[in-house]
């Protein structure tokens, strides 16, 4: 078994290994490692886009939740004010045909009682005429 001896193979193996190293480093290491940095730099730059768009998409979607709410508030608002209008409306389509059914009903019965009047003067007429008849008619001669 022999030991490790220094001499010049020794020196000569360091400075193949020292230069192996630096041939290594500048052909192989340096390269891998700078693609990996710009692989992450553009991973990043990714990442960081995609957080910037679901930032944005978020906002969007308040903005639209918002206006969607604040539409709806509208909606119910509009929705109930034409509700009241339409029932004041209603209200004054009804005052205004109980006005007119009222002022009809008190012309109607005006007519009706002019014309009772009318029909009880001329049954009047007739009673004494239809009494005469039948006097004579029963007594046989004519009572005038």
């Amino acid at each position: 078994m022999a030991m490790l001896q220094v001499n010049s193979t020794l020196f000569f193996q360091i400075g193949n290994f020292l230069a192996l190293i630096w041939i290594l480093n500048k052909l192989m290491f340096r390269p891998f490692l700078e693609l990996v940095e710009r692989r992450k730099e553009v991973t990043d730059g990714a990442r960081k886009k995609a957080e910037d768009i679901m930032d944005r998409a978020e906002s969007v979607k308040g903005s639209y939740d918002e206006g969607i709410s604040a539409a709806n508030s509208e909606a119910g608002a509009l929705s109930e004010v034409q509700r009241k209008a339409g029932r004041e409306e209603s209200e004054r389509i009804l005052d205004e045909a109980r006005a007119n059914s009222a002022g009809f009903l008190a012309s109607s019965r005006q007519d009706l009682q002019a014309g009772l009047t009318e029909v009880r003067k001329q049954i009047a007429g007739l009673s004494v005429e239809l009494a005469g008849e039948m006097t004579r008619k029963i007594l046989g001669r004519n009572t005038r």
